[in-house]
């Protein structure tokens, strides 16, 4: 297993597009320091301590497309390539390459992920300071609110890897990606009716929970459901995708 999740690592630092979405994830933070610097309004309140803008820079809404691509090249391209093939006929099993494929591609998502938050809120620490004493309780915030978004991030990425597995294409496992993206975490508080299944489904998604995590005063109903909703899509997921390789003819 720690020798096909080195292989995995392997394959994966050596595609050309990881830079481009290291970079992307950069300049994600970037457009929102440029409201700092530019003066902004609309910024005043957002950038105005470290504190502040660690609160509410774990927004999913751009940096949820760096997986989605990553997706696509990483995951897609095993069935183009006939990665799993070769790697089936090596001896290795169906279940531990999925587990090999998704323990890589969720660290490399969680840190696409979390390059625009750390960012931006180191920069504007250094310019305008944290906002308050920086105590041991300011420490335990921070970490919880690292822990649980990265918990949340996890497990809705391995959404990705399930649309993957289906599609057995690059291309394919981009669009449909994205349009799962767009569809049900960009716009689903707009297409989804309140008071109705889809309502509930909707806000039980981990990625539509993000922002929440980061309130200073978290209700323990919230963890709990943060936790439960992260460990219930990921086992779902990774389950899922299991059954969906096992029965998959790969000649």
């Amino acid at each position: 297993m720690i020798n096909l999740i080195k292989i995995e690592w392997h394959r994966l630092v050596k595609l050309r597009i990881l830079p481009v979405l290291l970079l992307l994830a950069v300049y994600f933070s970037y457009i929102i320091l440029d409201k700092l610097f530019g003066n902004s309004i609309d910024a005043v309140k957002f950038l105005s301590s470290g504190q502040a803008t660690f609160a509410n820079s774990f927004s999913t809404n751009t940096t949820i497309f760096g997986p989605v691509i990553l997706a696509g090249y990483f995951l897609g391209s095993d069935f183009t390539q006939r990665t799993l093939q070769q790697q089936v006929a090596n001896g290795h099993t169906r279940k531990t390459l999925v587990l090999a494929k998704v323990i890589v591609f969720s660290f490399i998502s969680l840190v696409l992920m979390m390059i625009t938050p750390i960012v931006t809120t180191g920069i504007v620490t250094l310019i305008k300071g944290w906002g308050t004493d920086f105590t041991i309780e300011t420490v335990s915030y921070i970490l919880r609110v690292c822990f649980l978004t990265s918990l949340l991030s996890i497990s809705a990425v391995s959404v990705y890897l399930s649309i993957s597995f289906v599609c057995k294409d690059i291309f394919k496992t981009v669009l449909f990606s994205a349009l799962f993206t767009i569809l049900f975490i960009e716009l689903g508080g707009i297409l989804v009716k309140d008071g109705t299944f889809f309502w509930d489904f909707y806000n039980f998604f981990p990625l539509n929970q993000v922002s929440a995590a980061s309130q200073v005063h978290l209700p323990m109903k919230d963890l709990v459901k943060m936790l439960f909703s992260s460990i219930v899509t990921w086992v779902t997921m990774i389950g899922l995708t299991i059954i969906i390789f096992e029965k998959q003819d790969l000649n």
